[in-house]
């Protein structure tokens, strides 16, 4: 193993130890794998590893290994512990990413211990953002897709630039549709000013917050071990809170409306307060998108996102407006 990796081996057991690496887990993207570390004295150290080829897996390990980093900084008891991301010394077209190793269970944690560790990471993240702004240092992934993470002063500058990103490449996976295209002027120019410009005029601000971006069933599992929620999987940026309950409205990945108010009960949500489902509906919006980019083989995903489009698009053909801001 120490022959083929270029891992700190500092952060492995220094005594003289047996290796063992065996087929774990399941993933599109990438291969996985359980590592144990069995050390002289019978002791036995567990680490998970994932490995892919290419370059775009290259930047795709470094993402996971910064997100997952801030995360377990924030909420340490609940995210495996990042190790170390590179390539193989062997085979420098071979990227791995490795943590810590958590067996879990196969059922997802109910709704008080999901929200409850989103509402602590969120709440001891918010405002400390490196830079002030929205986005994250480097490019993370939702899927095997990547996200446009650049630094933007402004939540509704950035959620404009990833929506643009995610259609870009909806559009290359699945070529041009008349439909999204006699839309997308209005949901830039009139649909994304009218419900994210009045959270930051007026006195208004967001402020940045540490954003997963991908909690669904799979990504949150109880500890087999210890009985401890784990959240996993992250594809961090530094964004508007709300953000992070977009996964839960889709009843693909079974979680739903009790988990959104489950949150907002706890942590309130954003004025102007009326438009919060619409907000909540744009930004699922993006998800659907993506949903199309990862299933190239249908168009459900493509079919979703023009209805969710159309719905938002009809309700807000006068796009945003001064006077409208100031009523609310």
């Amino acid at each position: 193993m120490n022959t083929l990796l270029k891992v700190d081996f500092a952060d492995f057991p220094q005594e003289p130890c047996q290796i063992s690496l065996e087929p774990c887990g399941f993933s599109k993207w990438c291969e996985t794998f359980r590592i144990d570390v069995v050390l002289v004295s019978g002791t036995t150290e567990s680490f998970f590893l994932k490995v892919q080829n290419g370059n775009a897996y290259g930047r795709m390990m470094q993402g996971t290994f910064a997100s997952e980093s801030v995360f377990h900084q924030y909420i340490p008891s609940h995210v495996p512990r990042p190790i170390a991301w590179g390539n193989y010394a062997s085979k420098p077209e071979r990227w791995f990413y490795l943590s810590a190793f958590h067996g879990f269970e196969d059922k997802t944690p109910g709704v008080h211990s999901v929200v409850s560790i989103v509402t602590q990471f969120h709440d001891a993240s918010r405002g400390k953002s490196p830079t002030g702004k929205f986005g994250f240092h480097v490019p993370t992934h939702l899927g095997n897709v990547p996200s446009n993470n650049g630094w933007e002063a402004s939540w509704e500058t950035w959620f404009a630039k990833a929506m643009v990103r995610i259609m870009e490449i909806e559009e290359a996976t699945h070529g041009r549709s008349k439909e999204i295209d006699s839309m997308k002027d209005a949901l830039f120019k009139k649909v994304i000013p009218r419900l994210l410009r009045p959270l930051e005029t007026h006195g208004r601000s967001v402020t940045p917050t540490l954003i997963h971006s991908d909690i669904h069933t799979d990504n949150i599992r109880y500890d087999a071990s210890t009985g401890q929620t784990m959240l996993f999987d992250s594809c961090a940026f530094w964004g508007h809170t709300e953000a992070e309950l977009a996964t839960w409205r889709s009843e693909r990945y079974q979680m739903g409306r009790a988990y959104i108010d489950e949150y907002v009960k706890r942590m309130g949500v954003s004025e102007p307060i009326e438009d919060f489902d619409d907000r909540n509906k744009l930004y699922w919006l993006r998800y659907e998108f993506l949903s199309s980019v990862l299933h190239a083989y249908n168009l459900v995903g493509r079919q979703r996102a023009v209805k969710q489009m159309r719905e938002l698009v009809l309700k807000y053909p006068e796009g945003y407006t001064e006077d409208e801001s100031n009523d609310k």
